[in-house]
C-alpha cells in the first residue's frame, strides 16, 4: 500500500530500566505480522536485544527498529535501552522520532530515569504518550502511577486507557476514546473485544469525563461543541488529542501488561489515529553560510537524508541508519555526503527490523531506513543530491562520565585494542578514546562503569587479547600567581659561527582561560622583528614543559621587553632557546602554582539518600549550589567538585544510592590548588619522572 510522509508514525520506545520495553516492542512486532510470535527476554530471542552481550546480560544496550503497517499507516518504532550507560542510544531514538512512548511501572511509577528522560524530551519538546505497564504485578495501581505523574511532571495527564483489575485480579483493559474493553488472554497473547463490564461504567464515566474535556481544549471549534453538547463523539475526540499532542499541550496514558499482550491493539489504534506524523516537525540545519534554518519534512524538493545512527556488523559491515528529511530515497540513487564532500551510492535501501535488513525500493520523506557499504558515511552526516546547500544539527549528546587508562600487553595485542576501539568510538559517539600527551594514556571514556566494562568484555572476547585498566592520571596544569621577569643569554661558541641571543622578559598573570599572550615592547629595535617568531616558540614550549611538575603552563602574558643580537651568530634558534631561558628564571619568582580540572555535577537521587551524598561530596572537597526537588521524592544536587576526587564516583554513587542514583558531569574550570595535595601531586609527579 502507499503511503505519505502524513501516513507515517515515527516513535521511542523510553523509559527506566525493566519497565517492560523490549517486551511490549515483541507484542508490536508479532501484532502487526513481522514475528510469528513474541520472544520473553529471558529467552535470548527477542529481537530488541539480538547481540551476543545483550542476550547473556538480559538487558538493552543498542537501540532496535521496527515497522509495521496498520489501518493505512507506517509505524516506525525505536526500542531504546533504559539504563543511564546507553542514553546515546536514546538520543538516536529521539532524533529520529516525532513522538515518544514512555513506558513506566504500574507498582513503581516515576522513577529516576523517567524523570532524567523527561527533561531530555522537555529540551527537544518531544510529544510524549505514557504506557503504564505491568497491571498483573502485585501492588500495581492505576491510581498510584497516574497520580504520581501528575505529582511529579507539571502537565496535563489524559487517561485514554484504564485497567479492568489489578495485580491478580487484573483481565484487561477498558479504552476510553472507543469505549470499548479489551479482555486479555496471558496464554496466547491476544485480546478480545468486549462490552464494558457494569462494575467499571461508573470509572469509565468519570475518566472518560476527564478525556473529553481535555480533548475539547485542543481546539476552539470542539470547546463549542462541548459546551453545547456537553460530550464529543469519537472523531471529535481523536481530532483535538491529535491536535494536543502534536502541540505537546497533553500526554495521553494508556496501559496494559506487555507480557500477555494486553494493551497493545488499543496502543497501535491510538498511534495510528492520534500520534504525530512527520510533518509535524522540521530540522533544524545551517546553510552554506553558516546561518542556522528550520528544514520542513517534504516530500517535494530536493532528496536528503540524516544519518541518526551507526551500527557495525560482523556480517554486514557498517550500517548506516538514516531518516529522509526531504524528496525521495530511492535504490541505485548518487547521494552526495554532504559533511564529507564525497560521493555516495545509495546501490540498495533497507527497513531494519532487528538485525534483519528487509530490502525496499525507495523511502518517502519523514521515514528511516538503512544503507550498508558506505564508506564515508557517519553519524551525524548530511546525505543529499547536489542541489541541497544544508548541513543537518549534529545530535546533542552528553560528554562522558567515567573514564579508564588503558593498556594491552604487547604491541599486536594494542594493535587489536586500538582497531577494535576505534570501531566502537564509530558507532557510539558517548564512547571516546583518546591519548594524553601529558600524562602519556590511552583513556577511554564512557556513560558509566557498565558502558565501559561492556565494550572492553566485549574486545577481550572477541580479540581473544588481555586489556589492562586502571584510574587515569588527572591532566593538571600551572600558573603564576604574580608579576615578574628576568633575562636570559645563549651564547655558545664551537668552531665556525657560534650562537648567541638574549631576551628580557616581564611576565604576568593573565585571567584563567586566556591561555598565553606575547607582545613585542621593544623600543629601538634591540631585536630584529625576524627573530621574535623564535622567541614566541621557545616560550611556548617552555610552557609546555611544565615547571613545578611537568605539567602545562597556562595564562601567562609575556611581554618582550629588550634583548640583545650578534651580527654573524645569531639566529632563530638562539632566540628560541634563550627565550625558554628568560621564561623558566622568571618562574622561579612567579609564585608558580599548580591548577586542577574542576567538574560540573548533577547528581539524580531519592531524597533518602541526600545527606549521605551531600556528606560524601564534602568529604570530596566539592563545594554545592544548591537541590532542586523534582517532585515525588526525588532530589536533584548541582555542584562542583574537583576531578581528582570524581575519577570512580560511578562505583561511589551506586554503592551510596543501592544502584538508583545516576549524575552528569562535565568538565567547568581550573582552579589553583595549594598545601598538602598540591606536594602530593607535585611529589608523585618527580617521582614517576625518576
Amino acid at each position: 500500500m502507499s503511503v505519505t510522509s502524513a501516513d507515517i508514525r515515527n516513535v521511542a520506545i523510553i523509559g527506566h530500566n525493566g519497565t517492560g520495553k523490549t517486551t511490549l516492542f515483541e507484542h508490536v512486532l508479532a501484532r502487526g505480522g513481522l514475528i510469528p510470535k513474541a520472544e520473553p527476554v529471558s529467552s535470548g530471542k527477542t529481537v530488541s536485544d539480538y547481540t551476543d552481550e545483550e542476550a547473556s546480560r538480559q538487558i538493552s544496550m543498542y537501540m532496535s527498529h521496527g515497522s509495521v503497517s496498520r489501518s493505512g499507516k507506517e509505524l516506525n518504532f525505536f526500542d531504546a535501552p533504559g539504563t543511564a550507560d546507553f542514553i546515546g542510544e536514546v538520543i538516536c531514538a529521539f532524533r529520529a522520532s516525532e513522538s515518544a512512548l514512555m513506558i513506566i511501572d504500574a507498582r513503581d511509577g516515576v522513577q529516576i530515569e523517567t524523570i532524567k528522560l523527561w527533561r531530555r524530551m522537555d529540551d527537544r519538546n518531544l510529544p510524549r504518550i505514557v504506557f503504564i505497564n505491568k497491571y498483573d504485578r502485585d501492588r500495581a495501581s492505576f491510581d498510584h502511577a497516574f497520580g504520581d505523574l501528575k505529582d511529579k511532571f507539571e502537565t496535563t495527564f489524559v487517561p485514554i486507557m484504564i485497567p479492568m483489575g489489578e495485580g491478580p485480579e487484573y483481565t484487561g483493559v477498558i479504552n476510553l476514546i472507543e469505549n470499548k474493553a479489551y479482555l486479555a488472554d496471558p496464554d496466547k497473547h491476544e485480546e478480545k473485544e468486549i462490552e464494558i463490564p457494569d462494575a467499571y461504567k461508573e470509572r469509565v464515566e468519570e475518566y472518560r469525563l476527564q478525556l473529553i474535556e481535555s480533548a475539547a481544549e485542543g481546539a476552539d471549534e470542539l470547546m463549542e461543541k462541548y459546551f453545547e453538547e456537553m460530550t464529543l463523539d469519537v472523531d471529535d475526540i481523536r481530532k483535538g488529542l491529535l491536535l494536543g499532542l502534536a502541540k505537546n499541550a497533553i500526554v495521553p496514558v494508556l496501559g496494559g501488561c506487555a507480557e500477555f499482550g494486553s494493551g497493545i491493539d488499543s496502543l497501535l489504534n491510538f498511534i495510528v489515529n492520534n500520534a504525530p506524523s512527520p510533518l509535524s516537525r522540521s530540522e533544524k540545519a545551517k546553510d552554506q553560510n553558516g546561518e542556522a534554518i528550520d528544514v520542513a519534512v517534504s516530500q517535494d524538493g530536493s532528496t536528503s537524508a540524516l544519518v541518526y545512527k551507526t551500527f557495525i556488523d560482523q556480517f554486514s559491515g557498517k550500517l548506516s541508519f538514516f531518516k529522509v528529511i526531504t524528496g525521495t530515497m530511492t535504490a541505485d540513487l548518487d547521494l552526495i555526503n554532504k559533511t564529507a564532500d564525497k560521493k555516495e551510492r545509495m546501490s540498495k535501501i533497507y527497513k531494519a527490523v532487528g538485525k534483519r535488513l528487509v530490502e525496499v525500493k525507495e523511502l518517502i520523506a519523514g521515514d528511516v531506513g538503512v544503507v550498508t557499504k558506505t564508506a564515508s558515511v557517519s553519524t551525524n552526516d548530511t546525505l543529499g543530491v547536489q542541489e541541497v546547500t544544508w548541513l543537518f544539527e549534529p545530535l546533542q549528546l552528553p560528554q562522558p562520565i567515567f573514564s579508564l587508562a588503558i593498556a594491552a600487553g604487547d604491541k599486536k595485542s594494542e594493535d587489536k585494542m586500538n582497531e577494535s576501539l576505534h570501531r566502537i568510538m564509530e558507532q557510539d559517539l558517548t564512547f571516546q578514546i583518546k591519548y594524553n600527551p601529558e600524562t602519556r594514556e590511552n583513556v577511554i571514556s564512557g556513560m558509566g562503569e557498565l558502558h565501559i566494562n561492556m565494550i572492553l568484555d566485549k574486545i577481550q572476547d572477541k580479540q581473544k587479547i588481555t586489556v589492562e585498566t586502571k584510574v587515569p592520571k588527572v591532566a593538571y596544569r600551572e600558573t603564576i600567581s604574580k608579576d615578574s621577569g628576568a633575562e636570559y643569554t645563549h651564547k655558545k661558541q664551537s668552531g665556525g659561527h657560534g650562537q648567541y641571543g638574549r631576551v628580557v622578559i616581564e611576565i604576568s598573570p593573565l585571567e584563567r582561560g586566556e591561555q598565553f599572550s606575547f607582545e613585542n615592547v621593544i623600543k629601538g629595535g634591540a631585536i630584529s622583528k625576524g627573530y621574535m617568531p623564535g622567541i614566541e616558540k621557545g616560550l611556548v614550549e617552555a610552557m609546555e614543559e611544565g615547571y613545578l611538575a611537568g605539567y602545562p603552563l597556562v595564562d601567562i602574558g609575556v611581554r618582550v621587553v629588550d634583548g640583545k643580537e650578534h651580527t654573524v651568530d645569531s639566529s632563530e634558534m638562539s632566540f628560541k632557546l634563550a627565550a625558554k631561558g628568560a621564561l623558566k628564571a622568571s618562574l622561579a619568582k612567579a609564585g608558580t602554582v599548580l591548577l586542577e580540572p574542576i567538574m560540573r555535577l548533577h547528581v539524580f537521587i531519592e531524597g533518602q539518600y541526600l545527606g549521605d551524598i551531600l556528606s560524601d561530596l564534602s568529604s570530596k572537597r566539592g563545594r554545592v549550589f544548591g537541590q532542586e526537588d523534582l517532585g515525588g521524592g526525588l532530589v536533584m544536587v548541582d555542584a562542583e567538585v574537583p576531578q581528582a576526587e570524581m575519577l570512580r564516583y560511578a562505583i561511589d554513587l551506586k554503592s551510596i544510592t543501592s544502584g538508583t542514583g545516576s549524575f552528569e558531569m562535565e568538565f567547568d574550570h581550573y582552579e589553583k590548588i595549594t598545601g598538602k595535595i598540591a606536594d602530593d601531586v607535585i611529589k608523585a609527579s618527580q617521582e614517576e619522572t625518576e
